[in-house]
C-alpha cells in the first residue's frame, strides 16, 4: 500500500530534519515539530487500520488514497523548498490538507481497535513458529502421477532428442512440476549437463541463451563460474559448443510462441544420446507444435481432497488442521478452485495469522467472493492475499514488480533499496535496518508470496524471486497506487507521457524493443520522480539519461555504462542510493550528495590500479553512508581531522593499504569489510579496531606457494565474526587456531593456498557453530580431523584440492552434515568421499546425506 509507505518515508524524513541543521529555518523548527508528531500519529493509525476488518473495507480504501495523495503532496512541498525549487515555506499550508485526514484516520483507528476488543473472543492459537528458510521445501501434492510420467519419459530409452511440453494455466503448478523433476536426485544423475531459463514475453534470444548458458550445471563447472555473453550469433555457437556429445536436459519455461521456440531449438543439438527438453507453456498450440513425440502432458486442477491436502500443508507446514477450523478450511480449500498457487497463497497467509474462527470465516467470505468471479476468480484470490498484508510489507512486495520477469533479486541489494526509499520501521528487537529488511522478506516468504531462488552458504535468503502471476499482481497494483511504473516495451515508453506526472518511481528495463530516445524523452516529464531503476542485463553501449530531477532518492544505473561522470548528479541532493558503471574517478561534486546512504561503484573493464583511489577527497565528508561497493580501488588520503563514519554498514574491495588503524578507527559499526593487497608480504589488518565486525574477507591478488602474508602485529580477528572468507594468504595450519576461537562462525571459505602446508591437524580445536566449510586450491596433503571438531557441519565443499590423500572417515558420523562435494580432486580423496557415501547411505540409511563428485576429465 503506497499510503503506508508514503507515511513511514515522510516521518523518517521529518525526524532526521528535526535531528540535524538541514532545515534552513530555525525559527520553524516548533512547527516542524508538530508536523511531525501529526505524521507520526498518522502512521500508528495507519498501521492499526491495515488490514482492515471487511466492515470498513471501502471507508479504509478512499481514506487509504487521500493519505496517499496528501503525503506526496507534503512530500514535495518539503523537498522542494529544500532543493531550493521554492523560496518560501509555510506549514499551514499542508498542515491544513493532512490534518483533517489524520483526524479520520485516527476516528477509524480507534473504531477498530474498539471492536477488537469488544469481539476479539473464539478460539484463539496463535500461528505455528516459522520453519528454518533452509528446510522449508514443500512436497509435491496432487501431481505425484504427473511426476511420474514425465520421469519416466525423461528415463526411457529413445536416443533421439525429445521435447516434453507441460500446458495448463497460469498457477496450475506447471513450474512446480518441473522444478521437482529438474532437482530430482536420479534426474541429476542421469544427465551430465542441466539448464534452467524461464521466458518473458518480452524476450530477447540472446538473454535466453545467455541466462540458459549461465544457469548450467555440468560435471567440474558449476553454475555461475562463467558469465557469458556476447551476440546472439556468438551465444548460439557456445551453448551448441557446450552441449555436443554431451548428455543434457534443458528446462524452458513458460514459453509464449513458436517464432521464440525456432529461435531457441537450432542451438540445441541432437547426438541421439538422450537429452531431453522440458517446455512448459500456457498455449496448447505452441505444446502441440513443439512436441517430438506423442507425449504432450496437460496439466489438471487438484480434486477436493488434494486441495485440502495442500491448503493444510501451507498453513500448517503438514501439522493437521485444528478440528474447529476444518470444516471452514476445506471451504477455503474448495474457493481456490485446485489451482496450486492460490491454494499456496492462501495456505501461506493463513499460516501468518491467529487461528481463530472469527478470521478463517472472514477469508472462506473473500474467496467465495473471489470464485463467483469466474475468469477472473484466479486473480482476484492472488488480490485478496495482497490486501491481507499488513501496511509495512504492501509497498515491500509492490517494489518486487520493478523488476524483470524471472529476475533473481538479491536481498543484499533489495534490503539497500528499501532503506533508501525510508519503507522500514525499527524496534529495539532488531536492532538495525538491514535486520528488518531481511525479517520483511522472509516475512513475505513465508505468505509464499515471493520465493527464494538462492541461499547463502549461511543458510540466509541470498535472492528471491515472484511467480509470474504475483508478478502482475505487483505491477498492476502499482500502477493503481501511483507507486511504481514499468517501462518495458516501446509502447510503454510512449504510455510513459501520459501516466508520467502521476508516477514517484519508474523502472526501464533493457529491451530490444525499446526505443532508447523515446525514453529519454518521456522520462523528462516525470518532474516528481523519487525513484529510476535500470533493471535487467548490462548495457553494453553508453545511453542517454535524464538526471535533472530535483527530487531524486534513488537512481539505480548499475546496468549503464557513463563515458564521463554526470555532473548533474551534484544537483541531486536528496539522493540516498546511487548505483552506476564508470571508470574514471568521481568527481569531488559526490560530496555535495550529505543525504547520500548506498554508493556503488562498477568498473568494467575490472582493471585494478595499486596505490589509486577513484574515489574523490572529498568523500571523507559524506558521513551518512551506510554502505561502499567499490570495484577494486583505495580510498583517499584520510584529512588531518577525520570524521566519524558511524553509520557505514559495509565496505567492499578496498585495498588493505589505505585501511589505517587511524581509518578503521574512524568506523565503529563496521559489520562487513572486504580487503584486498596486490601480492603476499608484509600487512596490518587493524582489526581489532572493528569489535562489531561480522563479515570478513581478505584476498591475495597473486598468490604464490613460496610467499605467505606476513602480518606486523599479532593474527587478530573480531570475536562476533559469522563469516570468513581468506584467499591465498599461505597462513600456517598453527594460524587455524584463532579462526578455531571464534565462538559465532557458520561460514568458512579458504581458497587459493590460504593455508600452506602438507599436514592440517586441528588438534584440540573445535569449530562449534561451522555449518559451511569450502576448501579450494589448498596444497595439503592429509587432514587429521573427526566429527568432533566440527559437531554442527552442513555442508562440506572440497576444490581443486589435487593432493589431497583422504577425507577423514569420520567427517560422515557429523550428525547435521548433508553434503559433501568435491570438484577435480585426486583419485585417493574421490576413493575415500565414496567410501563415506556407502557408509552413511547404505550402512546407516541416511537418507538425507549426499556426496556429489566432479570432474572435468571424465
Amino acid at each position: 500500500m503506497a499510503a503506508y509507505s508514503a507515511v513511514v518515508s515522510l516521518e523518517k524524513h521529518l525526524k532526521q530534519l528535526l535531528d540535524s541543521d538541514q532545515f534552513p529555518l530555525p525559527d520553524q523548527k516548533p512547527q516542524l515539530q508538530s508536523f511531525y508528531d501529526t505524521i507520526f500519529n498518522l502512521q500508528k493509525s495507519v498501521e492499526t487500520i491495515f488490514p482492515t476488518p471487511k466492515q470498513h473495507r471501502q471507508t479504509a480504501a478512499t481514506l487509504a488514497t487521500l493519505i496517499r495523495d496528501a503525503v506526496y503532496q507534503a512530500q514535495d512541498v518539503v523537498d522542494s523548498f529544500l532543493a531550493a525549487k521554492s523560496s518560501t515555506f509555510s506549514f499551514p499550508e499542508i498542515t491544513q490538507k493532512i490534518d483533517p485526514i489524520a483526524a479520520q484516520a485516527q476516528t477509524l483507528a480507534d473504531s477498530i481497535r474498539k471492536e477488537k476488543s469488544l469481539f476479539g473472543g473464539g478460539t484463539d492459537i496463535p500461528p505455528p513458529p516459522r520453519s528454518d528458510l533452509v528446510s522449508r521445501t514443500f512436497r509435491i501434492i496432487g501431481q505425484e502421477r504427473d511426476k511420474q510420467l514425465l520421469t519416466d519419459e525423461l528415463t526411457n530409452d529413445e536416443h533421439n532428442l525429445q521435447v516434453l511440453p507441460i500446458s495448463g494455466m497460469a498457477g496450475i503448478g506447471k513450474t512446480t512440476l518441473a522444478r521437482s523433476i529438474y532437482d530430482d536426485r536420479k534426474i541429476m544423475d542421469s544427465f551430465k549437463f542441466r539448464a534452467w531459463v524461464t521466458v518473458s514475453q518480452d524476450y530477447h534470444v540472446g538473454d535466453i541463451l545467455a541466462r540458459l548458458l549461465n544457469s548450467m550445471e555440468s560435471r567440474g563447472q558449476k553454475a555461475g563460474e562463467r558469465v557469458y555473453e556476447g551476440s546472439d550469433d556468438q551465444l548460439r555457437v557456445d551453448m551448441h559448443q557446450k552441449l555436443y556429445n554431451n548428455k543434457y536436459l534443458v528446462v524452458i519455461d513458460d514459453m509464449w510462441d513458436i517464432p521464440t521456440w525456432d529461435n531457441v531449438k537450432i542451438s540445441l543439438p541432437d547426438n541421439k544420446n538422450g537429452s531431453r527438453i522440458i517446455l512448459t507453456t500456457r498455449v496448447a498450440s505452441v505444446a502441440e507444435t513443439v512436441k517430438s513425440c506423442n507425449f504432450c502432458h496437460k496439466m489438471q486442477t487438484l480434486d477436493e481432497e488434494n486441495s485440502w491436502i495442500l491448503l493444510c500443508d501451507r498453513a500448517f507446514e503438514g501439522k493437521p488442521c485444528p478440528p474447529h477450523l476444518e470444516k471452514i478450511g476445506r471451504g477455503i480449500a474448495d474457493n481456490c478452485q485446485g489451482l496450486p498457487l492460490s491454494l499456496t497463497v492462501i495456505g501461506g497467509l493463513l499460516s501468518q495469522e491467529r487461528q481463530t474462527e472469527e478470521y478463517w470465516q472472514t477469508i472462506e467470505e473473500d474467496t467465495n467472493a473471489a470464485a463467483a468471479k469466474g475468469e477472473e476468480a484466479y486473480s482476484e484470490i492472488l488480490l485478496l492475499s495482497y490486501n491481507h498484508l499488513p501496511g509495512q510489507l504492501k509497498g515491500c512486495f509492490l517494489y518486487l514488480g520493478a523488476f524483470p520477469e524471472d529476475s533473481d533479486i538479491p536481498l543484499s541489494k533489495l534490503s539497500k533499496l528499501w532503506i533508501a526509499e525510508g519503507f522500514l520501521v525499527i524496534t529495539k528487537r532488531q536492532g538495525r535496518l538491514e535486520k528488518v529488511a531481511e525479517e520483511y522478506l522472509v516475512d513475505l516468504t513465508q505468505r509464499n508470496l515471493i520465493s527464494v531462488r538462492k541461499v547463502s552458504s549461511s543458510g540466509r535468503i541470498k535472492t528471491c524471486g515472484l511467480h509470474d502471476s504475483l508478478r502482475d499482481l505487483a505491477v498492476k497494483e502499482s500502477g493503481t497506487e501511483k507507486f511504481f511504473h514499468s517501462v518495458r516495451r516501446y509502447a510503454n515508453a510512449q504510455k510513459l507521457e501520459e501516466v508520467a506526472k502521476t508516477q514517484r518511481r519508474v523502472s526501464v528495463h533493457k529491451n530490444i524493443l525499446i526505443c532508447l530516445k523515446d525514453v529519454y524523452h518521456s522520462t523528462k516529464l516525470i518532474s516528481d520522480a523519487r525513484t529510476l531503476i535500470y533493471a535487467g542485463s548490462h548495457h553494453h553501449h553508453p545511453m542517454p539519461l535524464f538526471l535533472t530531477y530535483d527530487l531524486l532518492r534513488v537512481l539505480d544505473a548499475y546496468t549503464v555504462y557513463f563515458i564521463r561522470f554526470p555532473q548533474e548528479l551534484a544537483h541531486l541532493i536528496h539522493l540516498r542510493y546511487l548505483s552506476l558503471t564508470y571508470n574514471g574517478k568521481l568527481a569531488s561534486t559526490l560530496s555535495k550528495l550529505q543525504n547520500l546512504q548506498v554508493l556503488i561503484v562498477r568498473r568494467q573493464p575490472r582493471i585494478i590500479f595499486v596505490g589509486k583511489s577513484f574515489l574523490p577527497d572529498e568523500f571523507w565528508g559524506m558521513q551518512h553512508l551506510r554502505h561502499l561497493v567499490m570495484t577494486e580501488t583505495d580510498l583517499p588520503k584520510i584529512p588531518e581531522t577525520p570524521p566519524l563514519f558511524d553509520n557505514l554498514q559495509s565496505l567492499t574491495d578496498i585495498n588493505a593499504a589505505s585501511c589505517t588503524r587511524e581509518v578503521l578507527k574512524r568506523m565503529p559499526n563496521l559489520k562487513k569489510l572486504s580487503m584486498w593487497v596486490e601480492k603476499a608480504g608484509v600487512v596490518s589488518l587493524y582489526l581489532d579496531e572493528l569489535e562489531q565486525l561480522e563479515v570478513f574477507k581478505f584476498t591475495v591478488l597473486n598468490p604464490s606457494p613460496s610467499k605467505n602474508v606476513e602480518f606486523e602485529s599479532e593474527f587478530y580477528l573480531p570475536p562476533k565474526l559469522r563469516k570468513l572468507s581468506l584467499s591465498g594468504c599461505g597462513l600456517p595450519w598453527e594460524a587455524m587456531g584463532v579462526i578455531a576461537n571464534l565462538e559465532d562462525l557458520e561460514v568458512l571459505k579458504l581458497r587459493e593456498l590460504a593455508f600452506n602446508g602438507d599436514e592440517w591437524c586441528l588438534d584440540s580445536y573445535v569449530f562449534e557453530k561451522l555449518k559451511f566449510l569450502m576448501i579450494e586450491y589448498l596444497n595439503f596433503k592429509t587432514w587429521d580431523a573427526d566429527h568432533e571438531h566440527f559437531p554442527g557441519l552442513e555442508q562440506l565443499y572440497l576444490r581443486h584440492c589435487y593432493e589431497l590423500e583422504e577425507i577423514p572417515s569420520d567427517i560422515g558420523f557429523i550428525g547435521p552434515l548433508k553434503l559433501i562435494e568435491l570438484v577435480d580432486c585426486g583419485p585417493a580423496a574421490v576413493e575415500s568421499a565414496e567410501v563415506i557415501k556407502q557408509e552413511q547411505e547404505v550402512d546407516y540409511e541416511k537418507k538425507d546425506f549426499q556426496v556429489r563428485i566432479f570432474s572435468s576429465y571424465e
